[in-house]
């Protein structure tokens, strides 16, 4: 900020110091204040010596100091219009200058600016990125996942039909007595094992007052 705030103060040519223009030069005026004095008093001086001169000496003589006296005014004036040209003209060069820096200051910034902006864009596109391969591993992944539950599947499916099979040849089996097709009769008395282990028959006692069952009518409690 500092140093904007220099480059945007103006610099007089006159004196080399910032903060005012060759035209507000305070050098400059006094200067010219000094030369239209001097001029003042050359012409003075001119005047007082041509009306003190010898009334004797010839009216060409006096002729040409008055024209040498009006040349050197018109000079002079042509000089100061020189002058103010001039100065019109480091004015004009001046603002320009400074519209000049200006225009850098911004430039630069401008320049700082696209620079951030690049950098940003940079890290979305990095992040960008990420994001594609992130989602490129789930879906392989998820392809994985795939196969593993269509061999699941198969695998549920095979022992599905296992078990179907193993039922099938548990229904089928035989007797372990039978010997039937081995060279042996076939066994038409032999007893399965279903037939091994028969219940015991228990013989329930039946009240004949109420008609519960687990006491008789001497020890029921209803009477």
């Amino acid at each position: 900020d500092e140093e904007s705030s220099k480059r945007e103060e103006p610099t007089c040519y006159e004196c080399k110091k910032p903060g005012h223009l060759k035209t507000e030069c305070p050098n400059l005026k006094k200067k010219e204040q000094f030369k239209k004095k001097n001029e003042y008093s050359k012409k003075k001086k001119a005047m007082v010596a041509t009306s003190d001169s010898d009334p004797s000496s010839s009216e060409e003589e006096s002729d040409e100091e008055v024209a040498h006296i009006a040349y050197m005014a018109i000079e002079n004036e042509e000089e100061d219009e020189v002058n103010f040209y001039f100065d019109e003209l480091q004015n004009a060069y001046e603002k320009l200058y400074v519209e000049y820096e200006n225009v850098c200051l911004k430039n630069k910034t401008l320049k700082k600016n696209a620079i951030s902006m690049s950098k940003e864009i940079e890290n979305v596109k990095k992040e960008n990125s990420k994001y594609i391969n992130e989602i490129d591993s789930l879906q392989k992944e998820n392809e994985k996942l795939k196969i593993e539950i269509d061999a699941l599947k198969k695998s549920f499916s095979i022992f599905s039909n296992s078990s179907a099979k193993l039922d099938n040849l548990l229904g089928l089996q035989r007797c372990v007595f039978d010997k039937a097709g081995l060279g042996y009769e076939e066994m038409k008395n032999v007893k399965h094992f279903k037939n091994f282990f028969v219940k015991k028959v228990e013989h329930k006692i039946v009240c004949n007052y109420c008609g519960r069952i687990g006491h008789i009518s001497t020890s029921c409690l209803l009477k």
